[in-house]
């Protein structure tokens, strides 16, 4: 079992660029190398003084999750190294590189296409594999991506990952997680208490995005990766 005690809480840049917590379910702690990070799903006070605590049981539902989906993605080139999961203490520990896309995306003095000009390629690749595999993958918010040492794309959170297959979801099971800012979301895709999350994501990447990536790539990205190969499917 990893000794975390002397590592440091990250923290996300913001839409109004100030650092806060990063999630609503775990506690990100980097060690002081900055090379591992890890997501301790637990209440925290400490991390999240403001928010309501969620339901521990809900907690590890998504800690259940990302232990579930990091490892069936674990193949592909975007997903993170696991160094270790501590089910003890409901902790996974995986590779990291010192600070998320949001650092550069929101810091008016950094520009992504300058320091990482492969950034829309990359992203498009992911979403590629993830769409072979038959995957949505939910959160897709600078925060949610990192440059590895080696220049490639990384991305984090797997607790937002939905096999295609399993694309409904009763609401009253993440009720307690759903913000104000992106309830819009959920309302549109929900009927008769069923989260269908093929809808949610289209909204997201169609929409919700838009004001968190500079010149947003992600309808055109959802237009040639999905609506293309259902088009060519239909013609078959």
């Amino acid at each position: 079992m990893t000794d975390i005690s002397n590592w440091n809480y990250y923290y996300k840049l913001s839409l109004n660029k100030h650092p806060c917590d990063s999630n609503m379910l775990y506690s990100p702690k980097v060690n002081p190398e900055g090379n591992i990070m890890c997501m301790d799903y637990r209440q925290d006070p400490v991390y999240r003084p403001n928010v309501e605590f969620i339901n521990s049981d809900l907690i590890d539902w998504f800690y259940q999750r990302e232990i579930r989906f990091i490892q069936e993605l674990s193949d592909l080139d975007s997903t993170p190294k696991i160094f270790e999961i501590d089910e003890k203490n409901n902790r996974i520990f995986i590779e990291w590189n010192k600070e998320t896309l949001s650092q550069i995306v929101f810091d008016d003095n950094r520009n992504l296409d300058e320091e990482l000009p492969t950034w829309q390629k990359q992203i498009y690749k992911i979403l590629e594999n993830l769409k072979l595999k038959n995957y949505y993958k939910l959160a897709l918010y600078p925060h949610c991506f990192y440059v590895s040492k080696d220049g490639k794309l990384k991305t984090i959170d797997y607790y937002s990952v939905v096999p295609m297959n399993e694309r409904f979801i009763e609401r009253n099971i993440i009720e307690s997680i759903i913000g104000k800012g992106g309830a819009y979301r959920f309302d549109q895709s929900t009927k008769d208490g069923i989260i269908d999350f093929k809808k949610f994501f289209e909204i997201t990447v169609r929409k919700h995005l838009v004001d968190y990536w500079p010149n947003s790539p992600f309808s055109n990205f959802f237009e040639e990766i999905y609506l293309n190969d259902q088009l060519e499917q239909s013609n078959i």
